[in-house]
C-alpha cells in the first residue's frame, strides 16, 4: 500500500472532528426542519454592520450521486470577497515513513490470531456486508486494518469525504471568488499517537471503526438527503462522529486539534467581518453546531448569528 493511500485511510477517519459520541449535543435552536423540497442546504448568516459571512455546514461523508440544489450557494458566492474552507492538514515525509513502517503487527502476526474471536468475526461480517475483501489487511494492526477497510467501503459505496467541498470550490472558481483555508495543521503527532496505541486501545479503535462503517452503510444516504433540503433535525438523527477522535479520546493531541480547529474557524469568520461586503464559509457541521463550537463562539463575541430559514 502506498504512503499516500495509507495517509488518506487515516485522514478519512479523522474527517470532520466532532465530539466522541454517535449523536452530538447540538443545541435545539440550531435543529431546523425545512418544509420545501429542493430549496437547498441550510445556511447560517453572521453579520457585523455592513459585513456578513454566509456559512454552509457540510457532512463528513456524502454520496457522490446525491443531487442537491446549488442555487443558494451560487447566489451567496456572487460578488463575495472570499470563500473560506476548512483547515488543510499535512505531515512530513518522515512521519509518513514511520507510519508505514509501524502499521503491521509484530513478528508478522496474523490479524485473525491477534484479535478476540468475537471481534474478528464482526470484522469479517462487516467487510462481507460491504463486499470488500480483507486479504490485504491480514497483517495490519487493528487500527490500520479498520482504517483501510473504512476507506475501501467508502469507495465501494461511492461515499466521498470531499465531494461537497469540491463542488463549492468549483462554484467559487466559476464566480471568480478567491479561496483561502481557515488554517493549516501538521497531523504528524496524530499519526504518532495512533501508532503508539497498545493492544486494547487498537482493538477498541477497530470496534469504533466497525460501528462507523455499519452506521454509514445504513444512514449516510439518509443524512445526505436531509442535508440537501436543510432538514438539520433529520441530519442529526443520522449523523456519526469522528472515528479517529473516538479512538484517541483522552489524547492531548486530539483535544488540542479540536480546540484549534474550532478557534481558527471562528477567527477566520471574525476576520472576514472586518471587511465590508460578504464572505462565504464552508465548515463541518460538527464544528459549527457542537456546544462551544464556531456558532457558540461567535455569539459569545457579540456577533449576530441568524438560523437557517426557507
Amino acid at each position: 500500500m502506498s504512503l499516500k493511500a495509507l495517509f488518506l485511510a487515516l485522514t478519512v477517519m479523522l474527517a470532520l472532528p466532532p465530539m466522541a459520541v454517535a449523536q452530538e449535543a447540538w443545541p435545539e435552536t440550531e435543529v431546523v426542519v425545512r418544509g420545501k423540497a429542493a430549496v437547498g442546504p441550510a445556511l447560517w448568516r453572521v453579520t457585523k454592520g455592513d459585513s456578513q459571512v454566509i456559512i454552509l455546514g457540510i457532512l463528513p461523508v456524502f454520496p457522490k450521486k446525491q443531487v442537491w440544489s446549488t442555487k443558494r450557494v451560487e447566489g451567496a458566492l456572487r460578488g463575495a470577497n472570499w470563500l473560506i474552507t476548512p483547515a488543510d492538514s499535512s505531515t512530513g515525509i518522515g512521519d509518513m515513513w514511520m507510519m508505514m513502517s509501524k502499521k503491521g503487527l509484530p513478528n508478522r502476526q496474523n490479524l485473525k490470531d491477534a484479535l478476540p474471536p468475537e471481534l474478528y468475526a464482526r470484522y469479517e461480517t462487516t467487510a462481507r456486508r460491504a463486499g470488500v475483501p480483507i486479504k490485504d489487511f491480514a497483517r495490519d494492526k487493528p487500527v490500520w486494518a479498520g482504517a483501510r477497510l473504512r476507506r475501501e467501503v467508502l469507495q465501494k459505496l461511492a461515499l466521498s469525504d470531499d465531494a461537497t467541498l469540491s463542488t463549492v470550490r468549483r462554484l467559487a472558481g466559476q464566480a471568480g471568488v478567491p479561496v483561502k483555508s481557515a488554517g493549516r495543521y501538521d497531523i504528524g503527532p496524530i499519526f504518532k499517537a495512533v501508532n503508539a496505541m497498545d493492544n486494547r486501545a487498537g482493538q477498541d479503535c477497530l470496534r469504533y471503526t466497525l460501528d462507523d462503517i455499519d452506521f454509514n452503510l445504513d444512514r449516510a444516504p439518509l443524512a445526505a438527503k436531509a442535508w440537501a433540503v436543510g432538514d438539520i433535525a433529520t441530519v442529526r438523527r443520522h449523523y456519526q462522529g469522528s472515528t479517529l477522535l473516538k479512538c484517541l479520546s483522552g489524547s492531548p493531541q486530539a483535544a488540542a486539534m479540536m480546540d484549534r480547529s474550532v478557534t481558527n474557524s471562528a477567527r477566520a469568520v471574525t476576520t472576514a467581518l472586518n471587511k465590508p461586503g460578504k464572505t462565504v464559509a464552508v465548515f463541518p457541521l460538527a464544528l459549527l453546531l457542537r456546544k462551544g463550537g464556531v456558532l457558540d463562539q461567535l455569539r459569545a463575541q457579540g456577533y449576530d448569528v441568524s438560523n437557517p430559514r426557507d
